[in-house]
């Protein structure tokens, strides 16, 4: 493989695939990140009901943040299903399961504290592993994806929701935390991933579900 193919610094940024790397939010940012007005631009339950996620399934919210999208997610998966929630700040998985337990959820949110290089999720769990806003924040991009790659079931599939690169203005947001279809293709496919089905409903965002390879 060619060092195109894995990650490198640069001027002190990190860098994949000719992408920048945006840099993770700290957890003293989780007010930003459960802000009200986030729903009003990203409508989660719209997104989540493009993916038929059903009662009893297993699924991983990567980059949890708070648990906002994770206990959607509890519901939608139902009391025989689960949602391991991972995230690599520990402070953000304290918040989240304050979250889950507030909602009566905690029976079936599972958190996990992940690295830059490891999910820490089980092998061969997982029927859909969803990463809102999070893969463009991965250090180590081929490291992530064979961790997630090997957590999936055969038929897993994996969804990025990422902000549009394409889009020209965007407020608030910087170009290191958002991405294109063509430099997702890129990365995903280069790692044992396969674009199956592309989304532009949302109103800023791409929902790009990968089967594995």
């Amino acid at each position: 493989m060619s060092w195109f193919s894995y990650p490198y610094s640069f001027y002190g940024r990190n860098y994949y695939m000719g992408r920048l790397i945006g840099q993770v939010m700290p957890s003293a940012g989780v007010h930003d990140i459960m802000r009200l007005g986030r729903e009003l631009y990203e409508y989660p339950d719209y997104m989540l009901s493009a993916l038929h996620v059903r009662p009893g399934m297993v699924v991983a919210d990567v980059g949890a943040g708070c648990g906002s999208n994770s206990i959607r997610l509890a519901k939608l998966v139902g009391p025989y299903g689960r949602v391991f929630s991972t995230e690599i700040q520990p402070d953000m998985l304290g918040q989240l399961m304050m979250n889950a337990y507030t909602h009566g959820l905690s029976h079936n949110v599972i958190p996990v504290l992940a690295t830059h290089s490891n999910t820490n999720l089980p092998p061969n769990s997982c029927d859909l592993i969803l990463m809102v806003d999070t893969y463009h924040e991965c250090t180590n991009p081929p490291a992530i994806l064979h961790e997630l790659r090997q957590a999936l079931k055969p038929h897993g599939r994996l969804v990025l929701v990422e902000y549009r690169l394409e889009d020209s203005w965007m407020p608030n947001m910087y170009d290191d935390h958002r991405m294109s279809v063509a430099q997702a293709k890129l990365e995903l496919e280069s790692n044992g991933f396969r674009l199956a089905q592309l989304y532009e409903f949302l109103p800023w965002q791409h929902i790009m579900i990968f089967d594995k390879i």
